[in-house]
């Protein structure tokens, strides 16, 4: 069991079962809102989690301090209360972050003493599965005629991840890493020690994976998961830039063998990075799932 707020646990997977419980009795649509995504970032950020008037709160105890939105249903105006009040006394800018929109509209529309902020650098992209993983019609002439370029110059094998790959996989993330310089920026530093967690930790998170490999090498990873009923989030999408076309063909060979029972694809957000944005932006999202900073007035 979690401990009763003000007391919180460290995020192991110790509580991925009760984290589980909580967000499937009470879904919330954002990215964050998933076990895999907040164990793989737990280190980066010291993610913990406590519980509250029968809702489960999740605490980012790193700086700036911040609480993610309530999972639950009971209480709302008085866990808030409680919430602010705790914050207070950890930071000089008590807020709550990536709140999603469902939640603004069911229990904060109506408080006046608090101030929405919208984070569109967190914003989910969601797109219809159907139309990445067939990529047709004008508007994804582009993708289509890289994907068709990079297959009439190289024979390529797709693979479903599994136990047995981890440890190349490992290696492709090292040698991306490497080649890249990540211990320079710290967002690549956090990214990849996200992806040695959940690659370590394959078998015990609810996740699947897939490969691409050239001349008998790994060059592209991806690894996503089955969000809800009917959305597959994906949390990695890694290949060798140098290789045109590369990207969208593992972005749509994940998603013909593992996303077949799914209706949309959310690719998380592009944390205002331009390049980033600009990609995910050329893959004609269908939504945002829009998220908020929440501040007393």
């Amino acid at each position: 069991m979690a401990p009763v707020f003000p007391e919180f646990k460290a995020v192991d997977l110790s509580v991925q079962d009760i984290f589980n419980d909580f967000v499937s009795r009470y879904p919330l649509e954002a990215s964050e809102y998933n076990f895999t995504n907040i164990f793989a970032f737990r280190k980066a950020y010291n993610f913990k989690i406590s519980l509250l008037h029968d809702n489960m709160i999740i605490l980012k105890d790193t700086e700036p301090v911040s609480v993610f939105c309530p999972v639950g249903n009971s209480h709302i105006p008085v866990t808030l209360k409680e919430i602010f009040s705790y914050l207070k006394t950890r930071t000089k800018d008590p807020y709550l972050e990536r709140v999603p929109e469902s939640f603004v509209k069911t229990y904060l529309k109506s408080q006046k003493n608090l101030v929405i902020e919208e984070e569109r650098d967190h914003f989910d992209y969601v797109y219809l599965e159907k139309e990445l993983a067939q990529l047709r019609g004008n508007k994804f002439h582009d993708k289509k005629n890289k994907i068709n370029k990079f297959k009439s110059i190289y024979n390529y094998q797709y693979q479903t991840l599994t136990p047995g790959l981890i440890e190349e996989c490992i290696a492709f993330e090292d040698d991306w890493c490497e080649k890249r310089e990540c211990g320079k920026y710290p967002g690549l530093e956090k990214e990849q020690c996200a992806i040695l967690e959940m690659l370590n930790n394959f078998s015990a998170l609810n996740i699947k994976g897939g490969i691409i490999r050239l001349d008998n090498r790994i060059v592209a990873l991806t690894i996503g998961e089955k969000f809800s009923k009917d959305t597959m989030v994906i949390h990695i999408e890694k290949a060798n830039a140098d290789i045109p076309g590369l990207y969208q063909v593992i972005n749509q060979e994940f998603l013909k063998h593992e996303a077949g029972s799914c209706t949309y694809v959310n690719r998380e957000q592009d944390l205002g990075i331009e390049g980033l944005r600009n990609s995910k932006m050329s893959y004609n999202p269908i939504r945002f799932i829009k998220k908020y900073k929440i501040r007393k007035r």
